[in-house]
């Protein structure tokens, strides 16, 4: 199965230049050049690797990043003037110099998809295919929202485990805000309905009182 990877510049001419270093066999190659056109191919295209030149003089590369991150599971590259300088910007998995050969950007992007974690997580009943955003209970299928999405995955990387809302609020939201959860118990019933026999009863995501909240390893 071919890889799709996203070049995002302002210049064409640097987009061009990345893209001939993917093989046409191995990779699907998109490109954009703003950031509005890069948000657009994330959300249709679905791409497993995004290539952002934070070099960019008419990006906001730091919103832009912020972004991609929220919208998509895909491994993210930065390409920087100083990558000592970036100070792990957005939690990219591949930094690289600008001075970087194309072909050498090219072998970060292969060996990063050759170790990248696996497609689906598993709990219980429930599978998740983190590439795609789709939840499957039995023989039902969802496509997930992105705040969804988020907070399924965070919850199925801790089975049995006891989350607390400030957690999830924190994880999820990127806040530390507690004076109005609404929005966290908003997204719990949309999950719910999209992962229980019986939401009003739910037996998967359950809500444990004074504590947050718990995804069932098996059901009870």
């Amino acid at each position: 199965m071919t890889a799709t990877i996203l070049l995002i510049a302002n210049d064409p001419d640097v987009t061009a230049m990345y893209a001939a270093a993917f093989h046409k066999k191995e990779y699907t190659v998109l490109t954009a050049h703003s950031g509005r056109q890069a948000l657009a191919q994330v959300k249709t295209r679905l791409p497993d690797v995004i290539v952002l030149d934070a070099t960019a003089p008419r990006l906001s590369v730091k919103r832009l990043a912020r972004a991609l991150r929220r919208d998509s599971n895909a491994i993210l590259a930065l390409i920087a003037q100083n990558p000592a300088r970036v100070d792990g910007m957005n939690h990219a998995q591949i930094i690289v110099p600008k001075t970087i050969p194309p072909k050498k950007l090219a072998q970060r992007v292969r060996a990063a998809l050759d170790n990248r974690p696996p497609r689906e997580m598993r709990v219980g009943a429930l599978t998740l295919n983190v590439e795609r955003r789709r939840v499957t209970r039995g023989n039902r299928t969802h496509k997930l929202t992105p705040k969804e999405f988020a907070l399924l995955k965070f919850l199925m990387q801790r089975p049995g485990q006891i989350v607390s809302r400030s957690v999830l609020m924190q994880q999820v939201w990127n806040t530390d805000y507690l004076g109005d959860t609404r929005t966290l118990d908003v997204h719990m019933r949309w999950l719910r309905e999209k992962i229980e026999p019986n939401p009003s009863a739910p037996t998967l995501l359950v809500t444990v009182r004074g504590e947050g909240y718990r995804l069932q390893d098996q059901e009870k």
